[in-house]
């Protein structure tokens, strides 16, 4: 597993101010997974279940093509139980899960219902595959840097074997326990997403607006980032020049001022662009932009021609096209979606747009955009939450 000790000092002491030092005392956050570690050496599994070990964890930046998912998702391989094929294990978090102690018990042993959720493949993408569901156990979010980067820990988890149950279609879907079916077990497990220089680009987060500094987004919904060391003077659209790190535990150098990203994401040359958070009452783009992809300010007549559609309807009016990726205002954005498609009678409205799955309603369920990414990956983190009656 990725080591958990001086994460701090690698990301922001050596990362922002330059010292080279990492921390001499353990962060409380190694504590307690410290504590919890040496309570889980007396644990004994429950009777019929297997003991399985699991491996180092990644997030969907760390995949290989890279996979943001609707909802934080770290995946790794547990020891191998079943055939020849792989065994993958999965942690999977409502996007405003907070660091704390969580009983994986209240899920249910349903991967429809559960917020934070624990669940494994044995034998995955075979005909042989096997689904298994935690039910018992804890989980530990002792640290996080931004929903993608965490650090955390799995104790005495007890995974069922499941099946699919309903709903069986749709975002999210159920499982059920079978009777009589096998168990896994898992005394002890942890896991680092954090890397070096990483943020959370999210209007609010410790590292969204750091002293000469510009947390530049990963990903479509801006909730995954990367700083970088903001030191000169030039804002929105002005050409710019980015200067590599030295080493894994520095930032990027940029000429452009505090907040604002030096990209070519939405150009064909790198220029500075104020970052923002779409989700927020009060974006702060400059006059003549809109909080756009990436978290970027960006003109309107630059993201339509590569793609990306407006609709003048506000939140909850109908819409005039099926689908658009933005419709609303500043402020107050979602996407024109019909969910019954074009043949229904619903109608595409303009449906609001969310991050995280517990931000929707009664009978709402938590939609997402693809956006296709080079090398076969894929972007589903842009949500917005639509009526199903589930």
């Amino acid at each position: 597993m990725k080591s958990i000790n001086g994460w701090w000092g690698a990301v922001l002491v050596s990362g922002l101010i330059g010292c080279g030092q990492e921390a001499k005392e353990p962060a409380p956050e190694q504590a307690e997974i410290r504590a919890a570690e040496q309570e889980a050496r007396f644990l004994t599994p429950p009777a019929g279940c297997t003991e399985i070990t699991v491996g180092e964890m990644v997030n969907g930046i760390e995949l290989t093509p890279v996979q943001y998912e609707r909802q934080p998702t770290f995946r790794g391989d547990f020891s191998n139980t079943g055939g020849a094929q792989r065994d993958e294990l999965r942690i999977r978090l409502d996007m405003n899960t907070q660091p704390g102690l969580y009983d994986l018990s209240l899920g249910g042993a349903n991967t429809f219902t559960c917020d934070q959720c624990v669940f494994g493949y044995q034998d995955i993408g075979t005909t042989s595959q096997k689904l298994f569901v935690a039910d018992a156990g804890a989980l530990l979010l002792a640290l996080q840097v931004s929903p993608q980067q965490t650090v955390g820990a799995l104790s005495n988890v007890v995974l069922r074997e499941s099946v699919l149950a309903t709903p069986t279609s749709g975002p999210y879907t159920g499982s059920s326990v079978v009777s009589g079916g096998e168990c896994r077990w898992i005394r002890f497990a942890t896991w680092n997403t954090v890397r070096p220089g990483g943020c959370d680009p999210r209007q609010g987060s410790l590292t969204s607006n750091l002293h000469d500094t510009a947390c530049v987004s990963d990903d479509y919904a801006a909730t995954d980032g990367t700083l970088q060391r903001a030191l000169g003077t030039k804002t929105q659209g002005e050409a710019c020049t980015a200067t590599p790190a030295e080493s894994e535990h520095s930032l990027t150098t940029t000429d452009c001022e505090q907040g604002f990203a030096c990209t070519d994401m939405l150009s064909d040359d790198a220029q500075c662009l104020k970052t923002c958070d779409f989700m927020t009452a009060t974006p702060g783009c400059p006059t003549g932009t809109v909080c756009g992809v990436y978290g970027l300010c960006i003109e309107q007549s630059v993201l339509e021609p590569i793609g990306f559609a407006f609709d003048t309807a506000l939140i909850g009016e109908a819409c005039s096209a099926s689908f658009t990726e933005f419709c609303g205002v500043e402020g107050a954005r979602g996407t024109c979606f019909d969910p019954d498609g074009a043949a229904g009678p619903a109608g595409a409205t303009c449906h609001r747009y969310a991050r995280a799955r517990s931000e929707c309603g009664a009978g709402e369920e938590l939609g997402y955009i693809y956006y296709p990414l080079s090398g076969g990956g894929g972007d589903r983190g842009y949500g917005f939450c639509y009526f199903d009656g589930r």
